[in-house]
């Protein structure tokens, strides 16, 4: 395969015979959406929708150092992990800005598993193998493996369908490896909708063995096959972070809104300057906006500029959409400081023209209360 050719994942003729829409994203052909945006974004809220993200990458990392180098690249804390459980963090830059964001994944401290965004394979693989002077051996197998994400409130009921054991017991950010009909799958508590959801990882062999199992299972929960378009619009209701929208070589997980994920110590990758950061404070921020006019139309793009109500240059938008749970024109956009006070009114620039919007709490979205069976 020629370096510039685009990838197809394991599955891309089921895509293609499922009628979606395709195009190209990260170097891989992927399907953008099968039916609609809104109507595949409806189906994670509300049912259980599959997402094909095998273009993301794997990385795994063994040996008696294995925990050092995850604690010296990552600034989120390896150890309030065990075994078992795993942690979304960031990989700082000496600078302080983001080489990727990604979750690590421990199965005990000398080995781990890493998976990070599809667009950033090659350079992550370059940073962690530059770093490694640990006693410990760094594998690129993102070639190797398929990932299928299930997702939303039926994603339990499926999957135990489907043959796998005590899913409801799982909690949030656990995986383990196991069997399930004689094949090894790699079962992880993750998401990035906002739903309750899994991601299972497998050799790019089962890939359609796991995808045609999970569709034909899903039939009975109204499964929907979801596309790229309903997975960034399900994940900008929650304000989780694109990279190379809300982070990238010059932001800091602190300018992105992200302080949870950083630890005080012990030291990693640019620990210097996210301490500073944390003391003197940032001078931009991404916060969260909600177009405020009537026009159905209102939705934000990436690169538009905002104002203030005086007519202030004071940001620009990093990510923005229609949403479908909110029925309003989202954004998440980065903003000086002085301008991150939720109620406060601001203009974003969308086709040409300024309209109001006002700074919400993130995130944008949270799940309707259930109401109680007296």
């Amino acid at each position: 395969m020629e370096h510039h050719s685009v990838k197809h994942t394991a599955l891309h003729t089921r895509h293609v015979n499922l009628g979606a829409r395709m195009g190209e994203f990260a170097g891989f052909m992927m399907p953008l959406w099968y039916s609609s945006i809104k109507e595949e974004h409806d189906a994670v809220r509300n049912g259980v929708g599959l997402f094909d993200l095998s273009h993301m990458g794997e990385f795994f990392i063994n040996g008696p150092q294995a925990f050092d180098l995850c604690q010296y690249l990552t600034c989120n804390d390896v150890r309030r992990i065990g075994d078992g459980q795993c942690q979304y963090t960031l990989f700082p830059t000496p600078e302080g800005g983001t080489v990727d964001d990604l979750i690590v994944y421990q199965q005990n401290p000398e080995s781990y598993m890493m998976v990070v965004n599809a667009s950033n394979i090659d350079k992550d693989f370059a940073w962690v193998t530059k770093h490694n002077r640990f006693d410990c051996t760094v594998e690129n197998q993102s070639d190797d493996y398929s990932l299928v994400a299930v997702q939303g409130p039926n994603t339990d009921a499926l999957l135990e369908a489907f043959g796998f054991k005590n899913i409801s017991a799982m909690s949030q950010f656990t995986w383990k490896r196991t069997k399930l009909h004689n094949r090894s799958v790699i079962l992880c508590g993750t998401g990035y909708t906002g739903e309750r959801g899994f991601e299972i990882i497998v050799a790019n062999e089962d890939a359609g063995w796991l995808w045609d199992g999970l569709m034909k299972v899903g039939e009975q929960f109204g499964v929907k096959p979801i596309g790229l378009g309903a997975r960034d619009t399900l994940r900008l209701e929650m304000a989780y972070s694109l990279y190379g929208n809300e982070l990238d070589d010059n932001t800091s997980a602190l300018e992105a809104g992200l302080p949870f994920y950083v630890r005080t110590g012990p030291e990693f990758i640019g620990v210097d300057v996210l301490r500073r950061q944390e003391q003197e404070g940032v001078t931009r921020k991404v916060c969260g906006l909600v177009v405020t006019e009537e026009k159905r139309s209102a939705a934000p793009r990436h690169g538009a500029p905002v104002y203030s109500s005086e007519g202030e240059d004071i940001g620009e938008v990093t990510s923005g959409s229609f949403s479908p749970s909110l029925d309003k024109g989202i954004a998440l956009a980065s903003l000086k400081k002085g301008y991150w006070e939720p109620g406060m009114h601001v203009q974003i620039e969308i086709r040409g023209r300024r309209m109001n919007a006002e700074i919400v709490n993130l995130p944008f979205y949270r799940k309707p209360k259930k109401k109680s069976k007296s």
